[in-house]
């Protein structure tokens, strides 16, 4: 799928698009999927109807996929006609779900920023959808989010509870 020259979430975009690629071995080819781009004239219309803006970098994400999966239970967006409010408090709508564990992605029809709302809280929030986005690839990339230090006091204490489990038995 080609992302336009001049979306601002083009870098991320990448991103996304080269970790589903790459995790097509492990979950399949049809893990991931973006629909095409929605029409300026659908937002426009929601909008209008609803009385509430899309948050320009939302909208940006719509004018590269109107509907996507991002690696089985990830991630998924949807467009304008699949927005909703259910469960969640009444400032937000919500666009798509992550981690595949009831959390829902919402923004905010006051400011416009992006929130993960699970189980009745807010779960993280962005000031744009370039945040979520790196959030997603944060879930994707088999990097490890230890520090050196927090690994090596792990190890630490993993040698000292097997010791401590060698002299009990």
């Amino acid at each position: 799928m080609q992302v336009p020259e001049n979306n601002s979430l083009k870098a991320e975009i990448e991103e996304i698009l080269k970790l589903c690629k790459e995790s097509e071995a492990e979950y399949g080819e049809d893990a991931s999927y973006f629909n095409e781009p929605l029409a300026e004239q659908e937002m426009t219309e929601w909008e209008e109807a609803n009385g509430v803006k899309i948050p320009e970098s939302y909208k940006e994400w719509l004018r590269f996929t109107g509907k996507c999966r991002i690696v089985s239970n990830t991630a998924c967006f949807w467009g304008p006609s699949e927005f909703h409010s259910d469960y969640v408090p009444e400032d937000l709508v919500v666009i798509g779900e992550m981690i595949g564990d009831g959390e829902v992605v919402c923004f905010s029809k006051e400011s416009g920023e992006f929130v993960r709302f699970f189980e009745g809280k807010e779960n993280g929030t962005y000031t744009g959808f370039d945040g979520v986005l790196k959030a997603i690839k944060r879930n994707l990339s088999k990097e490890c989010f230890l520090s050196d230090a927090a690994l090596k006091l792990f190890a630490e204490l993993l040698l000292k509870q097997e010791e401590e489990d060698g002299e009990n038995k």
